[in-house]
């Protein structure tokens, strides 16, 4: 089975998702300037999301650089000397084939010059960021405890970085274990793939694709700037004058970008692929697709929030479910910018006219398609769709559909 989610957000006044400028990201379609929020955005507010998190609790993944710390730390309690754990952690960040950036390198040199006294510095990290399931740490643990246990001079060999002659086939044995339980997935690595530099963590084929999200209209980016008032400043103040006008003017150092747009989202799942790098049953697949179309409605991005409160949800969302793997976006319906004073209703009237014309043409025989429209974009209709007036409703249906389908077949 292959579910397809599309989804049409207003967000207000924001900047969602910054490049390194400061200015909300953009991009170039239609030969117009467009918003954009970035896919990498969209997948750590889904996996950070409430929604995610109440739903699958501690059992989602780290993403991080810190794995051979974490196992230092779980070694610690069993009172490893200080000596060893070092050695540890720089046996495991080498594992990790080291990606970086003119700016990492920079950092590094900065770190280097400031290594503490236990000798910890960039080395013992992994050199790129990498999910790792909940329990990895402690797994990996407990393996190196066992392998100093029941043969101490494989041990030293693999903290020393040595491979000798009649030990190669030990430590290779002991790594394929710590790859062995590195294969136990969470929900969040089997939608969002795993890749690494390292033949102690197996790489894993996402699931699921999410598109960046752009504006289905040209897009101006705008600019304001930090003030301030003192509460005690006429109380205080020796004159009249000083008491007038804001305490703080900022300047071209305090300047904040932002924009507003329509925008237009877009991600798929390979379910049967889900189920497989999961093991699960099909209720907790389709569960766990019900709870990706919740978390990427209702989780926005963080970027200046405190500043803009820019929260939004989206005024339309199409499921569509079919047996056959046939990706297909509809941000062709947006080659053309909509204009007009209602973006919304434009953008979800450019959307239906598409699918009528073009998706349809191209559509599975088998495809079925669930609809939540409302606002703004209420009176439109989708070919062939099902309607449903709450989040809760669509996503019940499109779970239901999941699994009756996954049990006829």
């Amino acid at each position: 089975m292959f579910v397809q989610i599309h989804m049409l957000q207003s967000m207000p006044p924001g900047n969602l998702n910054r490049d390194d400028t400061g200015q909300p990201k953009k991009c170039i379609f239609g030969g117009v300037t467009r918003g954009r929020i970035s896919s990498q955005c969209l997948k750590r507010n889904i996996r950070h999301s409430s929604q995610f998190r109440e739903a699958f609790g501690d059992a989602l993944a780290d993403r991080t650089l810190y794995l051979p710390r974490m196992v230092a730390d779980k070694l610690k309690e069993s009172d490893f000397p200080n000596k060893d754990l070092s050695k540890i952690k720089t046996a495991l960040g080498k594992k990790f084939k080291s990606e970086k950036s003119s700016s990492d390198d920079a950092r590094e040199k900065n770190d280097s010059k400031n290594t503490n006294s236990t000798g910890d510095d960039v080395a013992d990290k992994t050199g790129q960021l990498v999910y790792f399931p909940p329990l990895f740490a402690q797994k990996i643990a407990e393996l190196i405890s066992r392998l100093k246990k029941d043969n101490e001079s494989i041990y030293k060999e693999w903290i020393n970085g040595k491979k000798n002659k009649n030990g190669y086939d030990k430590i290779e044995k002991f790594e394929s274990e710590i790859f062995k339980a590195s294969e136990t997935l969470t929900v969040d690595i089997a939608l969002f793939g795993r890749m690494t530099t390292s033949d102690l963590v197996v790489n894993v084929e996402a699931t699921c694709q999410v598109a960046h999200a752009i504006s289905t209209h040209e897009t101006m980016i705008e600019s304001d700037y930090f003030t301030a008032m003192d509460d005690r400043k006429r109380e205080y103040a020796s004159t009249q004058t000083d008491q007038m006008g804001a305490a703080f003017l900022g300047s071209g150092d305090t300047e904040t970008f932002f924009n507003a747009s329509v925008y237009y989202k877009y991600l798929n799942v390979d379910f049967d692929a889900l189920k497989k790098h999961l093991s699960w049953e099909d209720k907790d697949s389709a569960n766990a697709v019900g709870n990706l179309v919740c978390a990427s409605a209702l989780a926005n991005p963080t970027g200046k929030q405190n500043s803009f409160a820019a929260h939004g949800v989206p005024e339309l969302i199409l499921v569509e479910i079919s047996g056959k793997k046939h990706p297909i976006s509809y941000a062709n319906a947006f080659l053309q910018p909509v204009e007009g004073r209602n973006l919304m209703t434009e953008s979800a009237k450019a959307l239906s006219s598409y699918i009528k014309s073009v998706a349809t043409a191209f559509a599975p025989l088998d495809m079925r398609r669930f609809l939540l429209a409302v606002g703004s974009a209420d009176s439109v209709e989708v070919n062939g769709a099902t309607s449903f007036k709450s989040l809760e409703d669509l996503v019940k249906s499109v779970v239901d559909a999941l699994e009756k389908t996954e049990a006829m077949a």
